[in-house]
């Protein structure tokens, strides 16, 4: 591993830790183990600051208050010293060597770069299937390459272009799909990295696990619906059947390309059905709220974080 420095960093890593710092140590483990180390800033998103004494050495942690996480995370790009900028999750682990390759490739001129994602438990078919609808589309790649869409999370950006976005990131944040869509509609270079690999892990809880895609399914309902009159969010919800079959089907399309290279079993297809109907329902639910009414509930779908003993115990490789 490379020495830390106090040059400029190149790479500033926002982490949530949403349900205190001490919960993220394994994301953190993963972080502070990468071979450029002294390339990053990780900062690290707390409602409060941590006692005196538990922050770790070139560790930035902020304040977030009451700031829901995607506002939090908005407010982080302004405050960041690095070119560019990921939005790690406090459930998913980097390989040693992520932000060297990625930063490879940005050199190279890509505006954003995508990894590829392994399921980091394989434990459940609720965690199985949630991996599958989740992050399907990025696993088990047979090489990497220029791509039209990359993730929502795990992909390093530039700042520049993320502060230029205003008062838009906070709302593009909400689901980070739809920033994700606006690299796309606004014709950047994007690529996939599948030689930066990451451990995505998910819930084995069945029942959590459909809470939490009927919260992703609100955060979608809302922006989706966002201009749309009020007579046509009331009646989002008829179009449910056709929502969880178009996520159902893509699923399956997925688990088809690569699901078995990836380790996941055929068990877990009823699951990703039960999580696909989850999800829709969601939807026309968030349709009807709107942004300012599903904006505290979409963090659930986001605050999962892995413990250490889960980090070495399910490693899956």
């Amino acid at each position: 591993m490379e020495p830390k420095s106090d040059l400029k960093p190149r790479l500033s890593v926002i982490l949530p830790a949403m349900r205190g710092y001490e919960t993220v140590f394994a994301a953190l483990d993963a972080w502070e183990a990468q071979t450029c180390r002294n390339q990053l800033e990780i900062v690290v998103l707390c409602p409060a600051l941590p006692a005196p004494g538990v922050v770790w050495p070139h560790h930035v942690v902020m304040a977030t208050g009451e700031l829901h996480l995607h506002q939090a995370r908005a407010a982080a790009v302004e405050r960041v010293a690095g070119d560019y900028v990921v939005f790690a999750e406090d459930h998913c682990l980097p390989d040693p060597c992520w932000a060297q390759t990625v930063l490879a490739r940005m050199a190279e001129g890509w505006d954003a770069v995508g990894p590829h994602l392994r399921p980091g438990n394989r434990t459940t078919p609720w965690a199985e299937a949630s991996f599958l609808l989740g992050y399907g589309q990025w696993m088990a790649l047979a090489g990497g390459g220029s791509s039209p869409v990359v993730p929502g999370h795990d992909v390093v950006m530039r700042t520049s272009w993320l502060r230029d976005i205003g008062p838009d990131l906070e709302r593009d944040l909400l689901v980070a799909a739809f920033l994700s869509r606006r690299l796309r509609r606004e014709g950047l270079r994007l690529y996939l990295e599948d030689r930066a690999a990451m451990r995505h892990f998910d819930v084995p809880d069945g029942k959590m696990a459909r809470r939490i895609f009927y919260s992703v399914g609100q955060g979608y309902g809302a922006v989706r619906a966002q201009a749309f009159p009020w007579i046509v969010r009331a009646t989002y919800w008829l179009v449910t059947p056709a929502i969880a079959a178009r996520h159902l089907f893509r699923a399956l399309r997925q688990y088809a390309r690569g699901g078995a290279r990836a380790g996941l079993a055929p068990r877990c297809l009823p699951a990703t059905a039960v999580l696909a109907v989850a999800w829709a329902c969601g939807e026309s639910v968030g349709a009807l709220r709107g942004m300012a009414g599903v904006a505290p509930r979409v963090a659930i779908s986001e605050i999962k974080p892995v413990s250490r003993r889960e980090a070495a115990l399910l490693t899956n490789d």
